[in-house]
């Protein structure tokens, strides 16, 4: 398994960053790269049209906000014709994993904003839980933290060791943040 973390540019310096707890403990199959509106990194491109990789992205009857409002397909109005979102959806998990490090607001800005991420494959976390992410607030009803996404791919490919020590990271993280 290899993620990338697609991170908005806002979200490299923010002390709430949850990505950086998978960078540091595995660095070895999770790397960083800033997003950027006019400047996408051309090796992304490649591996995105060439079916490499697929985008870590909630199936559109998922992107509600807490108030209740939803959108279609989750990145921005909703469509009039066919959502061909729905098609582009793996039923399997990608060797490479895209994972948007950003707040939702943001990942829904990148993904409107990014044609190439529109068009490529996406993959899903079919079980949810509610997010145990305390530190941020507007967060959307169903969303998880880039680290709670994480742990959740971990789960899928049965790598118990690595998801105890970043949910063991993860609470320690919030638990130092709520204290300080």
């Amino acid at each position: 398994m290899n993620l990338v973390l697609l991170t908005h540019e806002r979200e490299v310096d923010r002390p709430t960053n949850t990505g950086l707890l998978a960078l540091n403990a595995f660095p070895q199959w999770c790397r960083r790269i800033i997003w950027s509106r006019v400047s996408p990194d051309l090796a992304l491109i490649e591996l995105i049209s060439s079916h490499s990789a697929a985008v870590l992205f909630p199936r559109p009857k998922l992107l509600c906000l807490s108030e209740g409002r939803c959108d279609a397909d989750g990145i921005g109005e909703p469509e009039p014709t066919e959502n061909t979102q729905d098609q582009l959806y793996l039923e399997y998990m990608p060797d490479t994993l895209i994972i948007l490090d950003a707040t939702w607001q943001e990942a829904r800005k990148m993904m409107r904003q990014s044609p190439y991420l529109k068009a490529a494959d996406k993959f899903a976390l079919t079980e949810q839980a509610d997010s145990g992410f305390t530190l941020r607030r507007n967060q959307i009803e169903g969303g998880l933290c880039t680290i709670e996404c994480i742990i959740g791919l971990l789960e899928l490919k049965n790598k118990h060791q690595e998801v105890e020590l970043l949910t063991q990271a993860f609470h320690a993280f919030q638990a130092g943040r709520q204290s300080g």
